[in-house]
């Protein structure tokens, strides 16, 4: 089964791509190969890879950034998956697209199901949203994939950027205001390849396990590498970012689980793991006890 993957060099495809490939045949497109903003583009694309699935995880993800790049957001995050929906469908090729907890507006205070109303309160939020609609309208045997939190080898992410900021200061400030489930990219892969043989179709909420803060995120990788450092609550007002963010966004993985039969392990296990594995990693190397 061949599989054309889009965005394959974002955290997420770096991550997920060499287990997918110990199962299908793995087509990898990155940025520089195919503008996926082109219908034209993306029909010679997909005729000349003849797949049997597309994963799009192809997406501006900069959220503050989005807030002064509408038309882009919406080109990339809305607009391109659309197309991407519409030469598949046409095609009889199943699609997996990537989205966000960001669709939601956190008002909620319990973990969000697949079945729940949207409301983003972000430029980036309301841009993903209208690339699940199209995508979702163009094809609508086609998967949605919600996730959040992503972390993973090989890229920036919440983690690298706190350990750094702890290493270089020894004191960080983190958002104690804002709720969510820490997820390890690599362990998408199990799930994305499940869905693709069991011919998934609608919408489907995947993380790790739990959930914590920003701050209980932070504080648990400073206990696990050892690091001596001054952790600061912050508000989410404190910040003064351009897009908002939801205060709660913990997604029900319950579909999912049921469906595909993997059962996703806890955020805390996932971080400690991901930690061992990098361990060479100067940044990651535990601090010796006192």
């Amino acid at each position: 089964m061949r599989l054309l993957v889009t965005g394959s060099d974002g955290l997420v495809g770096t991550n997920i791509l060499p287990i997918l490939e110990k199962e299908f045949e793995v087509v990898p497109f990155v940025e520089s190969r195919w503008d996926i903003t082109d219908r034209g583009q993306g029909e010679a694309v997909i005729e000349q890879v003849a797949p049997d699935a597309l994963i799009n995880l192809a997406a501006i993800t900069d959220v503050d950034g989005c807030e002064d790049k509408k038309e882009l957001a919406f080109r990339v995050n809305a607009e391109a998956p659309g197309i991407l929906a519409e030469i598949c469908a046409r095609r009889n090729i199943a699609m997996l697209h990537f989205s966000t907890d960001y669709v939601f507006d956190g008002l909620k205070g319990s973990p969000y199901t697949e079945d729940d109303a949207t409301n983003p309160l972000s430029i980036y939020g309301r841009s993903k949203r209208a690339g699940e609609e199209k995508v979702i309208a163009a094809h609508p045997a086609a998967v949605i994939i919600r996730t959040e939190w992503i972390y993973g080898d090989g890229g920036e992410s919440f983690i690298t950027k706190v350990v750094r900021a702890a290493r270089e200061r020894g004191t960080v400030e983190v958002v104690d205001d804002q709720s969510g489930a820490p997820t390890y990219a690599k362990d998408l892969a199990r799930p994305v390849a499940a869905l693709i043989k069991k011919q998934g179709k609608g919408i489907f909420h995947l993380t790790n396990g739990g959930s914590c803060t920003w701050y209980e995120f932070a504080r648990h990788v400073f206990s696990a590498l050892n690091i001596d450092v001054t952790c600061k609550r912050v508000s989410s007002d404190d910040l003064k970012r351009k897009a908002m963010r939801p205060r709660y966004s913990v997604l029900d993985c319950t579909r999912v689980t049921t469906f595909t039969s993997i059962r996703m392990r806890g955020w805390q296990e996932a971080v400690e793991e991901y930690l061992r594995y990098n361990e060479s990693n100067i940044l990651f190397r535990r601090t010796p006890p006192a």
